[in-house]
């Protein structure tokens, strides 16, 4: 293993010229700076007027100070940024993306899914090839195409977001905001309980909104004034749209499904970067294989989840009879959000995997309570 350590200060520039595999950076307090890669991934790092110059032909662990400021290139892999507070600006993200407890950040392409919670800034991203989810940005919000599905909510700014499939967004409706969601196919919507917004609806579908502000369901067009008018609200989909207001009451819904996952598959990400830190060098650990089979069998618990909800809300429909079939609030009837296949099989630890946590054990690497917690998450325990 390669391991590199420098003082840069605490708010240093980082420039990352290009990464050849997965790169993790975490931050932290001090002024240190630790960058780690397998022995042959010709890690380079190279100390500026201004901060530091890093490449490496292989995956790289990078632990910087919080105040750190990112400047990177073209990253081979996933990406996995957590806890820095510095702008924060990537050009290329070959494959999966998850962001957390972030400043001001800006992408160009990321070629996979991207997760992102927590951004105290404007988050600005061309293109996300993949699903997104997005979730507590104290800025403007600006995604100029989504390929897959968009799970968006607690955005403090303005909003502009195109999405290639469904969409669902959770509009805070801010006086003096703009949010503009265009979907290619279907968008649910959910608004506080009065908002205080110009509304304008577009559908290639059947448009579902609260009573009294349209009778005909055929209709595909419509333009409100709730309130004052303060926010200004443009959705348009090309299949149907679904419009509501306030507070989910009934099971889980869509934004807290989202939440969970990607607060899970951030900790995950923190966890995934501790282990491939302790497991390079060591054959009978494949950090990255761990990683993925802890990644699968909380999607698997995500997608149990999902279908008992369905179930449930199936059963209230019937329950309210024909005759009361017609509820805004209900999000049954719209596709569900997936963000990984559930059919794989269930994965088995190897001996090898069992015996190095115990030795990790043993040598005070990791606690009891933390590797028990692992095994079951290998097994596929919920």
């Amino acid at each position: 293993m390669q391991k590199v350590l420098l003082d840069v200060g605490e708010t240093p520039t980082v420039v990352i010229q290009a990464i050849g595999g997965d790169l993790r950076i975490s931050g932290r307090e001090g002024a240190q700076l630790e960058a780690q890669a397998p022995e042959k991934g010709e890690l380079k790092v190279e100390k500026t007027e201004e901060g530091v110059e890093i490449s490496c032909r292989s995956g790289c662990l990078l632990f910087l100070p919080r105040g750190s400021k990112i400047d990177a290139g073209d990253i081979g892999g996933d990406g996995r940024i957590t806890d820095t507070q510095g702008d924060v600006l990537i050009r290329t993200i070959g494959g999966d993306l998850s962001l957390r407890r972030m400043g001001k950040t800006s992408l160009e392409r990321v070629g996979g899914d991207a997760q992102i919670r927590e951004v105290e800034g404007d988050l600005m991203i061309d293109h996300i090839g993949g699903d997104a989810v997005i979730q507590g940005i104290t800025g403007d919000t600006r995604l100029r195409r989504v390929g897959g599905d968009l799970l968006l909510g607690e955005v403090s700014g303005s909003i502009e977001v195109m999405i290639g499939g469904d969409a669902v967004v959770d509009l805070k409706a801010i006086p003096g905001t703009v949010a503009k969601v265009q979907a290619g196919s279907d968008l649910s919507c959910r608004l506080p309980k009065d908002p205080s917004a110009r509304i304008q609806l577009q559908v290639g579908g059947e448009m579902h909104v609260p009573s009294g502000l349209v009778s005909d369901g055929e209709a595909q067009t419509l333009d409100v004034t709730l309130g004052g008018g303060e926010a200004e609200i443009e959705l348009s989909a090309g299949g149907d749209l679904q419009l509501k207001y306030g507070k989910s009451t009934e099971g889980y819904d869509a934004d807290f499904v989202g939440g969970m996952l990607s607060e899970v598959d951030v900790k995950l990400a923190e966890m995934e970067a501790h282990f491939n830190a302790l497991g390079i060098g060591m054959d009978s650990f494949d950090a990255d294989r761990i990683g993925e089979r802890v990644r699968r069998s909380v999607r698997q618990a995500q997608h149990r989840a999902e279908r008992a909800t369905q179930k449930a809300e199936d059963v209230a429909r019937k329950a309210r009879g024909k005759h009361l079939n017609f509820k805004f609030d209900v999000d049954g009837e719209w596709p569900d959000l997936r963000f990984a296949d559930f059919t794989e099989s269930q994965p088995v630890v190897s001996d090898e995997e069992r015996l190095t946590i115990l030795h990790m054990v043993e040598n005070g690497k990791l606690s009891v309570d933390d590797a028990e917690a692992l095994l079951q998450a290998l097994e596929g325990e919920s």
